[in-house]
């Protein structure tokens, strides 16, 4: 066998050849050689990444998505740069659960986040900010939602802070401080700093609010606060005052009033004493908006910085909500299902360049491909445990190249069911949470009910959910047990039905308020089959929590 000198041989010869010769014509083009020079990717490897994610942000609340109320002209004009999806879906209601997702492409019962209690062991250790950080990124974070930096230890009554989860791959992790109003929820403006001082470094930066959680407004400032507000309008739980004596400050739509709120009536002592109006709807949503309002006015300043220190040529932009909001649409506030409104979301990626700036795309993605689209435009290697697939086939306009898949799946984790016994009950006198007598009376045979039923740490089984861009199939196993627990059924006094399978026709009605299951039996009994699959193929850490862990504070 031939060898050069050296004692090189064989395959190994022929590859080192290979690369002689690939230098050479790189050499003789750069002399002034064009003939036969071998053009070479555009590589990406000192682009800087920031992902902004925006908690509890609906789309269709968004100018970009359709949305007539002007709340968001920064995000406008960010979309207008971006590549943006119409159909992009998160794989659970819970914020931690949705956001790993993001970070590690893989499904919640595979990256392990499954609930609150999880340990750090328990969770995937390879997420992109782990990645990049040794690809040589220089990685931080700054979030505002307390469910990605705080847990409430229910023995002690303490506040402790694991730094674990989350925090643990990046060089920095920043926390927003309470405000007058006593929440962390505001915008982490720390990371505009944070720019300043890191912008001639190769950086990942993670930009994450909570602005937009319940109660709504809190922590925006006025004029903005009032700024969607109906004209002359006294909001309707001021009316029928919860709680006497309670001091008078505007902290936005308190959380407990809307947990008195289902199916368009007000509760109060398990009766319904005043039906919403549609000023009532209107000033609920008003305050959500401004909370997109107040975001989007931060968003605007991280962009004009961004060009301010000439990054933006040579960064990354990724935006999306990590999952969305209930409005009424469903007959509650809030977030406890996994109904479009909680589960679709924003989606947008700026290029340096501003390619294909403008384009919309329409086909259905999920929350598990973000992370493979932004490492493939890195030209990272995606690790093999993820289980999402690149979006840069549809980004550049190859739709047949992009190996995704035409379902979505989403996990309705039942951890609201199990936190209002593990948490939320226990704490209300120091979270000065608004129940009448009566109420406080029967909540302990409500929190009786819920220790009998998923005490010990054991979930009922959760429900799951398949989607297409036109159909969405609800299975929802023991649907029995999930209507016995139902908190609206606890503050109404009254027993509503939770159907075992729901099929929505997303097409003809994308607020899904109508179950066409038994007029599409085939329909159903395709995508039951596709989800049932998928059920079985996912069962790692399905729905595990751990006793003796401390709960995350999830509404402070």
């Amino acid at each position: 066998m031939m060898k050069l000198a050296g004692g090189c041989s064989g395959v190994i010869c022929h590859a080192v050849m290979t690369v002689v010769i690939v230098l050479v014509m790189h050499c003789s083009a750069g002399a002034g050689s064009t003939q036969n020079a071998v053009p070479l990717p555009e590589r990406h490897e000192y682009t800087n990444v920031i992902m902004i994610s925006l908690d509890i942000l609906r789309s269709d609340h968004l100018g970009a998505y359709g949305y007539q109320k002007g709340t968001s002209p920064q995000i406008d004009m960010l979309a207008s740069q971006s590549v943006l999806f119409e159909n992009a879906i998160a794989h659970s209601y819970l914020t931690p659960v949705a956001q790993m997702s993001v970070f590690t492409g893989q499904y919640p019962r595979i990256h392990g986040m499954v609930s609150f209690e999880v340990n750090k062991d328990d969770v995937s250790k390879r997420t992109l900010p782990e990645i990049l950080k040794y690809y040589g990124y220089e990685t931080a974070a700054f979030a505002s939602s307390p469910e990605f930096f705080m847990r409430y230890d229910t023995e002690s009554g303490k506040i402790v802070n694991p730094k674990d989860i989350f925090s643990r791959s990046f060089n920095y992790f920043g926390r927003t401080l309470p405000d007058d109003t006593g929440s962390v929820r505001s915008n982490p403006s720390g990371a505009l700093d944070w720019l300043k001082v890191n912008k001639d470094k190769k950086f990942f930066l993670w930009i994450e609010s909570g602005m937009l959680h319940p109660p709504y407004s809190q922590t925006v400032p006025l004029p903005y606060k009032t700024r969607f507000d109906p004209p002359m309008y006294t909001p309707f739980y001021e009316q029928f005052p919860i709680r006497l004596g309670r001091e008078d400050i505007d902290r936005g739509v308190p959380t407990e009033v809307l947990f008195h709120v289902y199916k368009g009536d007000y509760y109060l002592d398990f009766e319904p004493i005043h039906h919403l109006t549609d000023n009532d709807v209107n000033f609920i949503n008003g305050r959500y908006d401004a909370g997109v309002y107040y975001t989007d006015m931060f968003i605007g300043d991280l962009m004009r910085q961004l060009d301010m220190l000439n990054l933006s040529g040579k960064t990354l932009v990724v935006f999306h909500s990590i999952h969305g909001e209930s409005l009424g649409e469903h007959g509650y506030f809030f977030h406890h299902d996994v109904f479009d409104t909680e589960v679709k979301t924003a989606l947008m990626f700026r290029l340096p360049d501003k390619d294909q700036a403008g384009a919309r795309i329409k086909r259905q993605v999920q929350g598990i491909d973000i992370m493979p689209t932004i490492l493939e435009y890195l030209q990272i290697p995606t690790n093999h445990e993820s289980q999402g697939s690149s979006l840069m086939p549809l980004i550049n306009g190859d739709d047949a190249g992009f190996k995704g898949s035409e379902y979505a799946f989403i996990d309705r984790l039942p951890w609201w069911e199990y936190v209002l016994g593990g948490w939320h009950l226990e704490h209300q006198s120091e979270r000065e949470a608004q129940y009448t007598p009566l109420e406080m009376k029967k909540m302990n045979d409500y929190k009786l009910l819920l220790q009998e039923k998923i005490g010990g740490g054991q979930y009922p089984p959760q429900c799951i959910a398949i989607r297409t861009n036109q159909w969405k199939l609800f299975l929802r196993e023991k649907s029995d047990l999930l209507e016995n627990i139902s908190w609206w059924n606890f503050i109404s006094g009254k027993k509503f039905p939770v159907e075992s399978v729901e099929l929505f026709d997303l097409v003809k009605d994308p607020m899904e308020q109508k179950n066409v299951a038994r007029e599409h039996p085939q329909i159903v009994e395709k995508l039951k089959a596709k989800l049932l699959e998928w059920d079985a193929l996912n069962t790692k850490n399905r729905a595990a929590v751990r006793q003796g862990m401390p709960l995350i504070i999830p509404y402070p």
